[in-house]
C-alpha cells in the first residue's frame, strides 16, 4: 500500500509542477482530491454483512452507531417520543425477536414510538428503528408490524443509509469548482453536522426490494405469517398520506415503490413456507389491536395548533398570530412558519440562557450577527429583549427581528428573517407576529383533546357499513375507518371481531 500512495503523491507533484503558473485555489483542489482519493481507498474494502460483497463505503461500523446516535438526540428532541410505557415495550419486544434473526444480531437495535401522526417508519445507521403513532393506527396485526420493522431493519443490516451516505460524501466532494471546495468538504468532512438529513434521504428501488425481502425473511424467521406484510402497501395506496405539519415526511416520500411489490412480497413469503414445511407462523390481530387501544389519532391539540390565523399551545398556555398563507410546522422543539414564496421564516423555539438580556447575548455571540438595534420592554405582559440583526452568509446577507421572552422559568426565542434586501417587504408581519405574542387564557382553546382509537367487539354479524352507522359516523368517517381496518364497507364482520374506531 506505501508504494502505491507514495505513486499517487509523486503523480500530483509532477502534476503540480505542470501548473505551477496556476493560481493557488487549483493547488488546494488538488490537495482535496487526493484526500478524498485516500480516504476512499482506504474505506472501500468494506464486507456488506447481507450481500457479504465489497462495496464503498466511508462509514465504519463505529461511526455508523455515531451518527445514528447523532441523529437519534435530534429526532427524539425534535419530534418526542410517544409517552405510552407499554406500547413501547411491545413494540421493542417485537423488533427484539426480528434482530436475532437478522444478519446483524449482535448489533445493538433501538425501537421507538414517535408522537407523530405522519404515517411513516424509518432507521437510521447504527441500530435505530422508528414507528410513528401515524403508522401503527393504519396497521391491523402483529405479523403486519413484523414486516415492515423487519424492512426497516433490513435498511440497517443491509447498510442502505450508510451506503447513501457514502455516495452523497462523494457525489459533493466531487463537485469541486472554486471556493466551494473547502466548503462542500467541511460540510461532508464530519458526522457533527449530518443532523436529521439522514431522515430525509430517499431509497432506490432495490434497496427497496433488498429491504422488502429481508422484512420477509427476518419476519419468517422470527416466527410470523410475512406475506401480511403486503396489507400496509395496500393501505398505503388507499389512503396516500401527506406530510404532517411537523414537517416528518411520510413512507412514500422516503420508500420509493418497486413495480409488483405487494405480489413480490407474498410470493417471497410462499416460497419461506414452502422451504420451511411445518413452520407454526403467527398473526396475532387481536393482541396488537388491544394494544392500540387509546392511542392518541392524528394531530394532538394539546401540543398547539391553528385556528383562524392564530396558534394556540394549550399545554404552554400562549398564543400569537400567524400571517395569512404562511405554511406552519409544529414540532416538540420549535414552530416554524414559511413565507408563501418561501423567501422568508419565523421560528419559535426554546433559547439558551436564564434571562432575555442572557439568551440575547448567547445568541448574537455564537452566531456572530451584527446588532443595529436592540431595547428591553414589556410585550404583553412578558419581559422580553428585541434586537434587529444582519448576519453575513457565504452566499447572501440575512437581516432579521429577534425577541427573547421570559415565559415562566424559560425564555423562548422569536426570530423572523429573511434576505437582507427584502426585509423591509417582511418588517412589518414580523413586528405583527412577533409582537403578537401573549398569554393564553381561554379555557375553550386550553381544555381541547386529541382523537384516541377505540378498539370495540363487534357483537353481531353485519357489514362494515352497518356496524360503523350503529355508531353515528359519518359517510368519509365510515371510509377513513374501512381503510384503518383494511377492509371494505360491504365487507361481513363476524361477531366478536374486534374493530378500530375513533372517540375523543
Amino acid at each position: 500500500m506505501r508504494n502505491k500512495y507514495l505513486d499517487i503523491i509523486l503523480f500530483f507533484r509532477r502534476s503540480y509542477e505542470k501548473v505551477q503558473a496556476l493560481n493557488l485555489a487549483l493547488l488546494r483542489i488538488t490537495c482535496w482530491l487526493l484526500i478524498v482519493f485516500l480516504l476512499i481507498n482506504s474505506f472501500s474494502c468494506a464486507v456488506n454483512p447481507v450481500t457479504q460483497k465489497r462495496e464503498l463505503m466511508l462509514l465504519s461500523r463505529s461511526d455508523e452507531i455515531a451518527l445514528g446516535q447523532q441523529t437519534d438526540a435530534e429526532v427524539t428532541a425534535t419530534y418526542s417520543l410517544y409517552p405510552d410505557s407499554n406500547l413501547n415495550q411491545y413494540i421493542s419486544g417485537v423488533g427484539k425477536k426480528l434482530t436475532a434473526v437478522s444478519h446483524q444480531p449482535d448489533l445493538e437495535f433501538h425501537f421507538k414510538v414517535l408522537d407523530s401522526p405522519v404515517v411513516n417508519a424509518f432507521a437510521v445507521p447504527g441500530g435505530f428503528v422508528y414507528m410513528t403513532r401515524g403508522i401503527l393506527a393504519y396497521l391491523n396485526d402483529e405479523a403486519e408490524l413484523a414486516g415492515v420493522m423487519g424492512h426497516e431493519i433490513g435498511h440497517v443490516t443491509a447498510r442502505h443509509s450508510a451506503k447513501m451516505y457514502s455516495q452523497a460524501q462523494v457525489a459533493q466532494v466531487g463537485l469541486v469548482v472554486g471556493a466551494a471546495v473547502s466548503r462542500t468538504f467541511r460540510k461532508f468532512a464530519g458526522l457533527a453536522e449530518a443532523g436529521l438529513t439522514v431522515l430525509f434521504l430517499s431509497f432506490s428501488r432495490e434497496h427497496e426490494r433488498q429491504a422488502d425481502d429481508l422484512g420477509v425473511l427476518y419476519a419468517s424467521r422470527a416466527g410470523y405469517e410475512a406475506s401480511r406484510m403486503s396489507n400496509m402497501f395496500v393501505t398505503l395506496q388507499k389512503l396516500n398520506p401527506q406530510p404532517g405539519k411537523d414537517g416528518l415526511p411520510t413512507w412514500l416520500s422516503t420508500h420509493p415503490d418497486p413495480p409488483d411489490r405487494i405480489e413480490a412480497i407474498r410470493k417471497a413469503a410462499a416460497e419461506w413456507r414452502a422451504a420451511n414445511p411445518g413452520t407454526g407462523l403467527a398473526v396475532n390481530r387481536d393482541q396488537y389491536l388491544r394494544v392500540l387501544d387509546g392511542l392518541v389519532f392524528g394531530e394532538d391539540p394539546r401540543q398547539g395548533y391553528v385556528k383562524n390565523n392564530l396558534f394556540y399551545h394549550p399545554q404552554m398556555t400562549f398564543q400569537f398570530p400567524v400571517p395569512t398563507d404562511w405554511k406552519v410546522n409544529n414540532t416538540a422543539s420549535q414552530v416554524q412558519m414559511i413565507s408563501p414564496k418561501e423567501d422568508a421564516a419565523m421560528v419559535l423555539s426554546f433559547a439558551r440562557g436564564n434571562t432575555p438580556d442572557e439568551a440575547a447575548e448567547t445568541f448574537v455571540n455564537q452566531n456572530k450577527v451584527n446588532v443595529i438595534n436592540s431595547d428591553s420592554r414589556n410585550i404583553n405582559g412578558f419581559q422580553t429583549r428585541q434586537l434587529q440583526f444582519t448576519l453575513q452568509t457565504e452566499e447572501t446577507s440575512i437581516t432579521g427581528l429577534a425577541h427573547f421572552i421570559q415565559k415562566d422559568n424559560k425564555v423562548l426565542m422569536f426570530l423572523g428573517y429573511t434576505e437582507s434586501n427584502r426585509f423591509s417587504g417582511y418588517a412589518q408581519t414580523f413586528a405583527g407576529t412577533l409582537g403578537g405574542f401573549k398569554p393564553l387564557t381561554d379555557p375553550a382553546r386550553i381544555n381541547v383533546t386529541p382523537e384516541k382509537l377505540k378498539i370495540i367487539k363487534v357483537t353481531r354479524t353485519d357489514t362494515l357499513g352497518n356496524i360503523l352507522k350503529g355508531y353515528g359516523y359519518d359517510e368519509t368517517r365510515q371510509k377513513q375507518l374501512a381503510i384503518m381496518n383494511a377492509m371494505e364497507l360491504t365487507d361481513k364482520v363476524p361477531a366478536g371481531t374486534l374493530l378500530k374506531t375513533i372517540s375523543r
